[in-house]
């Protein structure tokens, strides 16, 4: 028996549910342990004179800043007890303006938790109409809305831009994928892109399947990503990195299909969850993938739960 079956059908279906939140409530790192922020360090890589990037662990959402004579623009936040680490590592770029927008790359709590710190100080929170939309309503009694001063102020449908900075700031919205409020923000000048948490980075990426995600969705918006991006794009992912290319991308995409036609198969042949996850539909792509935080269980079941729902319309 492999290391990752041990113990799971106990856990599963709270694995699988705390996956679907999204982190929305409660900080988690590595295979969903409690996160000790009082040890996270952030570190910083320059992608251009005047963009960087902000890493803090595997389970906090990746920042972007630009920086110039109109202030500090953020993609994503953060978590609040980050906050003042985040603003440290911000000045000590040289940024000395204020932070006049933090845009966020969808509603997930790993990169929207900090928003309130932010607008406390007068930023102005940007993201898609659905992430609003999703903020102001409670997932359930035990799950209730985002904070008010974490909901996002100015909303767009399908496109933004923003001059700021000197830069062309162009905001897209895929179809839904990681979750129906998704954000790519491109960078046009630079030629640099955030894409969020769409399948970017080498690992098993969150599905927000109580959030209008879907695997199909994620497939969908991997190959997206790679249209709008050209080969000298520098291509900056929710989580890890701080850049991957399109090798990676492409990595994700195979896996993603693989794996999602696997357990389909396995759905139509009427096995159960803990059956298809003792099947270990994902071990030939686990090496390199262990680091993030979803398990290849936890990745399983979220794909399971898409595809049941929609199999059963």
């Amino acid at each position: 028996m492999h290391n990752f079956r041990i113990g799971v059908v106990k856990t599963l279906a709270a694995a699988v549910a705390m996956a679907a939140l999204g982190f929305g409530t409660a900080a988690h790192a590595q295979q969903g342990q409690a996160m000790d922020f009082a040890k996270l360090q952030i570190k910083t890589t320059k992608l251009a004179d005047n963009l960087y990037v902000m890493e803090a662990a595997p389970g906090v959402g990746n920042v972007m800043m630009l920086t110039g004579a109109d202030g500090v623009l953020l993609i994503d936040s953060m978590f609040p007890q980050l906050h003042d680490k985040l603003m440290a590592a911000i000045r000590a770029t040289g940024a000395t303006g204020p932070v006049k927008y933090v845009i966020n790359t969808h509603l997930h709590g790993d990169h929207t938790a900090g928003n309130g710190l932010f607008a406390k100080d007068g930023t102005v929170i940007i993201a898609q109409d659905s992430v609003r939309r999703r903020m102001l309503l409670p997932k359930s009694e035990l799950t209730p809305a985002y904070p008010p001063e974490n909901v996002p102020t100015v909303t767009y449908n399908d496109r933004m831009t923003l001059h700021f900075d000197g830069e062309d700031i162009e905001l897209i919205h895929p179809p839904a994928a990681h979750t129906d409020g998704d954000t790519i923000v491109y960078f046009k000048k630079a030629n640099v892109m955030h894409v969020g948490d769409l399948p970017a980075s080498f690992r098993f990426n969150n599905i927000g399947v109580n959030d209008g995600g879907s695997v199909d969705g994620m497939i969908a918006d991997g190959k997206l990503v790679m249209k709008l991006a050209n080969s000298q794009t520098k291509i900056v992912p929710g989580h890890l990195g701080p850049v991957v290319g399109f090798k990676e991308i492409t990595i994700q995409d195979t896996m993603f299909q693989t794996v999602r036609d696997r357990i389909a198969k396995m759905i139509k042949q009427g096995k159960t969850l803990e059956q298809i996850v003792a099947a270990e539909p994902t071990k030939d792509f686990n090496e390199g993938r262990l680091g993030g935080n979803i398990t290849p269980a936890r990745w399983i079941g979220l794909i399971y739960t898409d595809l049941t729902r929609r199999m059963k319309k």
